[in-house]
């Protein structure tokens, strides 16, 4: 589904066909990514988006490790150069979306494909041209009926009501500038039945086509800082020479782990979930 796209991308990296990678080519950057929590303890890393490829440099217990995300090969590599080793994993089937890309679909079905989506119109939402749609996904052979009001510029998601009576909005507050870049600003609110809300804001980045910053509710922000556009060496998403592929090692499995999941196809015809105001991981596969 549409959502507002969060800095970091590498971290929620969308499932999408393979076809609009190839037609495509993102912004390419460098920057230092920065994530502090409540408690105020704060991460580094630095990030480089190459075409349609990202890699990820950190410190971990002490260890120098890199990630890259290949979106062109559809697979992610775990370099570990104090070991001069490496891991690597495909991406999953049907491939992965470039959240850096705008999205040609305007239908919220796009992610999820057992939903039924109708547009039902154009109107103006808080002064932004937007295409209103609904959703019905049958979940215990209950039709569940959500409603999307989706910006017809920025292709995200304005405004959703679902089917559990939550609510969210997404304002534009105006122009600022960041860092020395001219960004949008965005307040997100989400309220829930029991008219419990909670906000959020984001640093729209219109060149990148990300936000370069969200600050997010209980004091957690996170930031990309010192960007700087330019091409990337196509070096960088490749796997140095001498590197010994290694594997990860194998742990004890509890019976709950392997028993097969007897609800997999109910969790497949889910309802769609609005979404969860809580930090994501700072940085992906960590």
């Amino acid at each position: 589904m549409h959502r507002p796209r969060g800095i970091l991308f590498a971290s929620c990296l969308c499932v999408a066909s393979t076809g609009a990678l190839a037609a495509s080519s993102n912004v390419q950057f460098s920057a230092q990514t920065v994530q502090s929590s409540p408690d105020k303890t704060t991460r580094h890393a630095q990030i480089y988006v190459g075409d349609n490829q990202v890699r990820l440099d950190y410190q971990q217990d002490g260890q120098q490790m890199v990630e890259i995300y290949d979106l062109k090969n559809q697979r992610a590599l775990l370099l570990m150069p104090e070991q001069r080793s490496y891991m690597e994993r495909k991406l999953p089937e049907g491939g992965i979306r470039n959240p850096m890309l705008p999205s040609k679909e305007t239908s919220p079905c796009t992610m999820l494909p057992e939903a039924e989506c109708k547009q039902l119109g154009r109107e103006t939402l808080y002064g932004r041209p937007v295409v209103k749609w609904e959703m019905v996904v049958t979940q215990d052979d209950q039709p569940l009926r959500s409603l999307h009001w989706i910006d017809a510029e920025r292709n995200m998601p304005l405004r959703q009501t679902f089917p559990d009576g939550t609510v969210t909005e997404m304002r534009l507050l105006g122009q600022e500038s960041l860092s020395g870049r001219v960004t949008e600003r965005w307040e997100i609110t989400t309220t829930r039945s029991d008219k419990e809300s909670m906000t959020s804001t984001q640093w729209y980045d219109p060149q990148l086509n990300i936000a370069i910053r969200e600050e997010l509710p209980g004091g957690y922000f996170r930031e990309l800082r010192n960007i700087r556009v330019g091409a990337q060496s196509p070096q960088l998403f490749t796997v140095p020479a001498g590197y010994q592929l290694t594997r990860a090692p194998q742990r004890n499995q509890s019976a709950s782990e392997t028993a097969p999941q007897q609800d997999a196809p109910a969790q497949q015809q889910r309802a769609p979930s609005p979404p969860q105001q809580y930090p994501a991981q700072p940085y992906p596969g960590r």
